[in-house]
């Protein structure tokens, strides 16, 4: 892709099989449909690979990108919807308002509890959603991380070359429920932690169609099926493993399609960019003056 070239704030990640776009400042990219894609974001890449069940155009888990106007943070969302049809378009539809109400705040707290009460007034009581969500603050090369009752996401440390898991930082005992998934309870709260990222780690965001995938058998792969296919393949960038995986997942189900939505985020720390103008009135206040950081 150009550098600098103008970006839609909300068009659809799947528009092409593969696509490499840099997200402009104050804009926030999103969909659920089947989608192949690597996003810029500043010091950090964001590969998108998601497929819907079936022969299903639009599936139940929804993935949103964004970075805030002052090119700073960034906040990368999925979230998977019981169902399909009206539960998909009312959390897609407040998600995005509020990605980008909070497009500035690095903390995920107002934005879980704003959705909370939306899958809850929104829909029909039957319905529930989960979602992890991970804010990066470029400058303190921090990632705060957000799950309402999401597959805990795993991170490879490229210094100890070893994967693990993301896991949340113990929190005191709370008088509410809490990493529960959103429209469940109205008085909840989220599990949340932050870790430090050296250039080179990886983050794996999924749906639970990953891990609840099975082979010929009917075993189905798990949580430690999954880290230990990960561990098997190609780390070196986000767009090599998010390519792999999908691909790794077949070849586990012994060839056969997903029988539920999957979604799978590669998230890679990078070298920072340094951003001359971060408010040029040019290409919507794009990546304008771009160059790579000595």
């Amino acid at each position: 892709m150009t550098v600098g070239s103008r970006t839609h704030p909300d068009r659809n990640l799947s528009t092409d099989p593969y696509i490499r776009t840099q997200i402009a400042c104050a804009r926030t990219w999103a969909g659920s449909e089947r989608a192949a894609s690597l996003l810029e974001l500043l010091g950090m890449l964001a590969w998108v690979h998601s497929t819907p069940a079936g022969s299903s155009k639009v599936g139940g888990d929804v993935h949103y990108v964004s970075v805030c106007p002052g090119c700073v943070i960034s906040r990368v969302a999925l979230a998977d919807v019981s169902g399909h049809g009206k539960a998909v378009s009312t959390l897609s539809g407040e998600l995005r308002r509020l990605m980008q109400r909070y497009l500035p705040e690095l903390e995920h707290d107002a934005l879980m509890c704003d959705l909370n009460r939306a899958v809850q007034e929104g829909l029909d009581g039957v319905h529930y959603a989960t979602m992890v969500a991970v804010g990066w603050h470029n400058e303190r090369e921090s990632l705060l991380l957000a799950n309402a009752g999401h597959p805990i996401p795993c991170v490879f440390e490229v210094e100890r070359k070893e994967w693990t898991w993301l896991e949340i930082n113990p929190e005191p005992r709370r008088e509410w429920p809490v990493g529960v998934p959103f429209g469940l309870f109205a008085c909840a709260d989220f599990d949340r932690t932050a870790v430090k990222l050296q250039v080179g780690d990886l983050v794996i965001l999924y749906s639970d169609g990953v891990t609840e995938a099975t082979n010929p058998a009917g075993d189905e792969l798990g949580p430690e099926g999954l880290m230990n296919l990960v561990r098997q393949l190609d780390c070196s960038s986000a767009e090599s493993l998010g390519v792999q995986l999908p691909s790794a997942l077949r070849s586990f189900r012994g060839g056969a399609e997903a029988a539920d939505d999957e979604a799978i985020i590669v998230l890679q720390r990078v070298p920072t960019l340094v951003i001359t103008n971060p408010h040029a009135s040019d290409f919507s206040r794009g990546f304008a003056d771009v160059r790579s950081a000595t």
